[in-house]
């Protein structure tokens, strides 16, 4: 797109967390919500009437629509691969909330698809939109903290029973528990800052909730690097309490969240930080309308959004299987009853 004038339009689908995306992308400069997509009538008509835009029910017609250039998915997780595939076929350019798709066969072939439609694959994860996660990523990729030792990934939250009635909960539809819908915010932040993974044990259970897949997990990680990772995530805390990012070297460290707030140090005082970019974007729609107008990276594309959902699946089959798991992973075969 190369005529900075016109407006990047887009279609949300999916008016549950939906409708808060709808109403970014109604004020971004730059973008223009064409539709909202829903097969509730009640909500798509709210939406639509909010935001001054068009409610469309069916998906397919959806696509069809010329004034529609990004479709943003925010269904069920299970759905992601199949509707961006969709859209893909379309010639519409793919963003989903995360996670990208619960199955990495599924993934692959959303990437693989978008390739070859020649359009724009990518994932929101809007932690990686936060300046100072940010400025810790940088001074990681400059090895302002040295060798990294240990990094760390801690979720405590809690979701009641009535969550978990429709498609929470489940495997088909959730690809897991508090790992993959809660606490993948973090993990994706942790192979971000670490780099590679080597291998993965974990466990995980079913503690306080009806449902088939985990509300508490472990896993202690190794990185390609030799450094070390812990991964906590639950959501039978009493309350939501707990959403933390640590990493540290000899030479510098940071813990980012609901605990310690924004630490970040370097213990040589003199170290000069890597400066950012002009221009970053501060959520997932300035992200978009920067990288079709300007071609400014996106922060995460496809095939980065696939090592967290990579990196969960290898945990998961660790504490299925009870054993240590080498990345890459091959395969995840989720338990039945």
């Amino acid at each position: 797109m190369n005529d900075d004038d016109r407006p990047v339009n887009f279609a949300v689908v999916g008016l549950g967390m939906g409708h808060g995306r709808a109403g970014i992308c109604a004020r971004t400069p730059g973008a223009r919500l064409a539709a909202v997509c829903d097969l509730d009538e009640e909500r798509g008509r709210k939406a639509a009437a909010e935001y001054d835009t068009e409610w469309i029910r069916d998906y397919d017609e959806l696509l069809k629509r010329a004034d529609v250039d990004v479709v943003f998915l925010l269904t069920p997780s299970g759905m992601h691969a199949e509707m961006g595939l969709a859209a893909a076929q379309a010639g519409k350019h793919v963003v989903s909330t995360k996670p990208i798709d619960i199955r990495l066969e599924a993934i692959d072939e959303l990437i693989a698809a978008c390739e070859r439609a020649g359009v724009m694959c990518a994932c929101d994860f809007d932690q990686r939109y936060e300046p100072t996660k940010r400025r810790v990523h940088r001074a990681l990729d400059a090895g302002l903290f040295g060798p990294l030792i240990l990094l760390e990934a801690r979720l405590k939250w809690y979701r009641t029973d009535d969550y978990f009635v429709g498609w929470h909960g489940t495997w088909k539809y959730d690809g897991g528990g508090s790992l993959m819908n809660q606490s993948v915010h973090l993990i994706d932040l942790l192979q971000w800052y670490g780099g590679p993974i080597k291998q993965v044990h974990g466990r995980m259970g079913i503690f306080n909730h009806d449902i088939e897949t985990e509300d508490a997990a472990v896993a202690t990680l190794t990185f390609d690097s030799g450094a070390l990772g812990v991964v906590v995530g639950t959501t039978t805390f009493p309350e939501n309490r707990v959403f933390e990012i640590e990493v540290h070297g000899p030479k510098g460290a940071a813990a980012l969240g609901t605990v310690n707030g924004e630490y970040f140090k370097l213990m040589d005082e003199s170290a000069t930080e890597p400066a950012g970019p002009d221009w970053e974007p501060a959520n997932v729609i300035e992200d978009i309308v920067g990288h079709l107008r300007r071609g400014t990276p996106l922060a995460c594309p496809g095939r980065e959004a696939r090592k967290s959902v990579e990196l969960i699946l290898a945990i998961y089959t660790s504490a299925i299987e009870n054993r240590t798991v080498q990345l890459p992973l091959d395969k995840f075969i989720p338990p039945t009853k």
